[in-house]
């Protein structure tokens, strides 16, 4: 298996709107306002609001990802991201990389290819935004 290029995703961050403990964990919604995805094959921008990672924080620091977001791609499709992964941050938020699998949906023919495929990434989180550099698998 090969890690192939795909694309750089900027997820500019608002501030967290909801923090409560719970049997899992304290779990934290973060939306995302603006996000930008920009690579050879796939250049987009976050289309609406309704964007947010609902982040859950293990007592041990382990972090669970959970993110949807609607694109419209420069070409003018509407896609569907999902991806979920993990980071530790038992240093506090950010204090470690995030691993994550992204999924693509939508109904262009254009990007079928996509649905087909799968997405990892490695991002970093600051307090205004996060980057992930994206890789497909091959």
């Amino acid at each position: 298996m090969k890690l192939v290029p795909f694309a750089t995703m900027t997820c500019p961050l608002a501030k967290v709107e909801y923090r409560a403990d719970g049997p899992r964990g304290h779990r934290l919604v973060g939306p995302i306002k603006g996000a930008r995805l920009e690579g050879e094959q796939l250049q987009a921008t976050q289309r609406g609001t309704s964007s947010a990672d609902w982040l859950l924080q293990g007592p041990d620091g382990t972090i669970v990802v959970d993110v949807r977001m609607s694109i419209r791609t420069d070409d003018g499709a509407f896609l569907q991201i999902t991806y979920g992964g993990r980071a530790s941050w038992a240093d506090g938020i950010g204090s470690g990389p995030v691993f994550s699998a992204f999924t693509f949906d939508g109904d262009d023919e254009r990007y079928a290819w996509l649905r087909r495929r799968l997405v990892v990434g490695r991002g970093e989180v600051r307090p205004d935004q996060g980057v992930y550099s994206l890789y497909l698998l091959d």
